[in-house]
């Protein structure tokens, strides 16, 4: 099974087109790319998404490639790029426009084309070059009967492109495309390959950074890097105890898998270990209060439904739970409870919405951390205690008896 096989079956299907684009020239060693993605994320269909909504593209691609071993001389040259492939054969062209891009369309048989050539954007993400041999015209597709990727008529036009950003991911496309074993690393993504110094000359002409291996402190918002050096990304912090998604909880940087091995009995979401054998909602954190767990006291039925990235807990028809793809709860409501003990949710952040129909009576600090609910149903509160819903808007909307709660 190959890298891009295993990146979709662990990190998913996005992940690999993303890979396929981006790490052409680590996957001219088999086995490498994955291994990099294993060492260091644990397994996650969401990684891809978080890097790209936190826009850390370019970070992610830079981290990936300091983690190689292996250092790409760079010659330093006084001459340009335009002069170091004349002297390897070939006339350099940058292109400035689509119809640019378009005119080099000629050199490539049908079914051969680049997606550059399909995308008419590709400017905007990249700056993009063609060099073709001088002598390119004698050059026939039908001489290659067994095409390899550096034979004479592959390497006779080659697209050479750097992403535009920060760093500059450098990929050299051959003319045989997807004809080949990754096209997109031709001459094994490295221009010192083609002529000596031209790495340099790319750099200092077009004021590029091309990434290879530099050093890149990489931190992805939500996530942290365990024992076992690998990122996890976890839903809540609180004293240095992370609960992460997939059932995994981080103690200071231990790993905590009991809950993992065993999904079948345990839900962990928020900063609550939901246990469907016992029908129990409990803590971890034993120095931990929330009174939001005794609304489970005496459960009876517990079921979940699946549906897409979000899953529904209904608990004895009487208590509904919605959690989002990371398993934290955006929606509650519960039927049935009257009165709220101090430290309630105090620590939630994520709830969007929660209905307690019932309620008349709200102890201290109730959702006190929570700045995103924004549906909020008490139709019967009576009383509530100091530092009512603090941090969100909503808490200062809702007035019982002329009382005004405390200014956090």
């Amino acid at each position: 099974m190959d890298d891009l096989i295993k990146i979709k079956n662990k990190y998913g299907e996005e992940m690999m087109h993303f890979a396929r684009k981006s790490f052409s020239s680590i996957l001219e060693i088999p086995g490498l790319l994955f291994n990099l993605f294993e060492k260091n994320f644990a397994y996650s269909k969401i990684l891809y998404s978080d890097i790209i909504e936190n826009n850390y593209k370019e970070s992610f691609i830079a981290y990936i490639y300091s983690l190689l071993d292996v250092k790409i001389e760079k010659a330093h040259s006084k001459k340009t790029p335009k002069e170091l492939l004349s002297e390897a054969g070939y006339d350099l062209y940058e292109c400035k426009s689509e119809e640019d891009i378009q005119s080099f369309r000629k050199y490539y048989a049908k079914d051969e084309e680049l997606c550059t050539f399909k995308e008419g954007n590709r400017l905007d993400s990249c700056y993009v070059f063609f060099a073709v041999k001088k002598n390119v015209d004698e050059i026939k597709r039908e001489d290659f009967k067994f095409p390899s990727r550096e034979d004479l008529y592959g390497t006779s036009v080659i697209s050479i492109q750097f992403s535009r950003g920060k760093y500059n991911v450098l990929s050299i496309k051959n003319r045989y495309n997807d004809k080949i074993y990754n096209p997109d690393a031709t001459f094994s993504n490295n221009l010192e390959n083609i002529n000596k110094g031209l790495t340099y000359a790319f750099e200092n002409t077009y004021n590029l950074k091309i990434v290879y291996n530099e050093d890149v402190n990489f931190k992805l918002p939500n996530y942290v890097k365990a024992a076992d050096g690998k990122m996890y990304k976890y839903n809540y912090n609180i004293n240095g105890i992370y609960y992460c998604i997939d059932n995994i909880i981080i103690d200071g940087n231990k790993i905590v898998t009991d809950y993992q091995k065993e999904k079948e009995r345990y839900l962990i979401f928020d900063y609550f270990i939901l246990d469907l054998h016992e029908k129990k909602l409990k803590l971890y954190d034993n120095t931990l209060i929330d009174s939001f767990i005794n609304d489970f006291d005496g459960m009876n039925k517990i079921s979940i439904v699946r549906d897409g990235d979000k899953k529904t807990i209904t608990i004895d028809d009487n208590i509904l739970i919605i959690l989002d793809k990371d398993n934290r709860m955006i929606y509650y409501e519960n039927k049935k409870i009257k009165n709220i003990n101090d430290l309630y949710l105090y620590e939630n952040i994520y709830l969007k919405g929660i209905s307690l129909n019932e309620v008349e009576n709200v102890g201290l600090f109730f959702l006190n951390s929570n700045m995103t609910l924004k549906d909020l149903n008490l139709p019967k509160l009576k009383s509530k205690g100091d530092f009512f819903l603090c941090n969100n808007p909503l808490g200062k909307n809702i007035v019982v008896n002329d009382e005004r709660e405390k200014i956090c």
